[in-house]
């Protein structure tokens, strides 16, 4: 069984695409820091299927655009 994971490089192009910042995803998403988006777009942290939903709204992408 293969497992899906999140495309990274695109969830940084569909944050640049919106124009949208960091600091303005990480406040318009409620997190505390800006260095929480920017990890998720490095992998380095994880990005629950809740907050890709709140990223997916924001950037206006479809939850299957993050996805090879």
């Amino acid at each position: 069984m293969s497992e899906t994971k999140i495309n990274l490089s695109k969830l940084r192009l569909a944050r640049e695409e919106a124009n949208l910042t960091l600091v303005e995803v990480a406040q318009q998403t409620g997190f505390k820091a800006a260095a929480t988006i920017s990890r998720f777009e490095t992998g380095s942290r994880g990005v629950k299927a809740e907050y890709l939903m709140m990223l997916s709204k924001l950037y206006k992408k479809p939850i299957d655009y993050f996805f090879d």
